[in-house]
């Protein structure tokens, strides 16, 4: 699932939790993060964004590049795999539940909206599925669909995600406009 839709699902689910969303929220897009700093990374210090490349390939080629560099660049590989493994998150929940409690609160928060990420990049990434137990285990289990691969129905996916995105977003208003009509009775 694209990144931001981890965190938009994370909201329309805890949204009641207030002591927590903005936490889950933070940590259903955790995983993903290192794509974003490797991204201005090799945009800033890469030889990928030229003049001559722009020239040569084009914008589309430059981005694709940068791209390929991104996915194929060590600390992302480590990161990322770290960060989608349900091994390296349960160590982690342990380690904050002796010291946090395990009750809701920010810290717990964080990694609910963390396992979130976790469970839906598992049902949703064939290809680019990732090793569950890292750093323990090579185990991959791809999911049945794909968020992005028309191969493995990406492009139904992508297309009922955006009608629920859309069908949530107005129920949130609805509930909204309710609420401060309610409060002004």
């Amino acid at each position: 699932m694209n990144t931001l839709h981890h965190g938009f699902w994370t909201y329309v689910v805890l949204r009641n939790r207030k002591e927590a969303v903005k936490y889950a929220m933070v940590g259903s897009i955790f995983p993903d993060i290192v794509y974003y700093i490797m991204f201005l990374y090799i945009l800033i210090f890469g030889d990928i964004l030229t003049a001559d490349a722009v020239n040569t390939i084009g914008w589309t080629g430059v981005i694709h590049d940068m791209a390929h560099a991104l996915f194929a660049h060590p600390v992302v590989e480590v990161l990322r795999q770290a960060g989608h493994s349900i091994a390296v998150w349960a160590i982690v929940y342990c380690f904050v539940a002796y010291y946090k409690g395990w009750r809701i609160n920010r810290w717990t928060g964080f990694l609910y909206g963390w396992l979130g990420h976790i469970v839906i990049d598992l049902l949703t990434h064939v290809e680019d599925a990732i090793p569950l137990f890292y750093p323990f285990s090579d185990l991959i289990i791809r999911g049945p669909i794909s968020y992005w691969n028309p191969t493995y129905h990406g492009d139904v996916f992508s297309f009922i995600n955006g009608i629920l995105i859309i069908v949530a977003i107005i129920w949130l208003i609805i509930q909204k406009v309710n609420a401060r009509s309610k409060r002004s009775l």
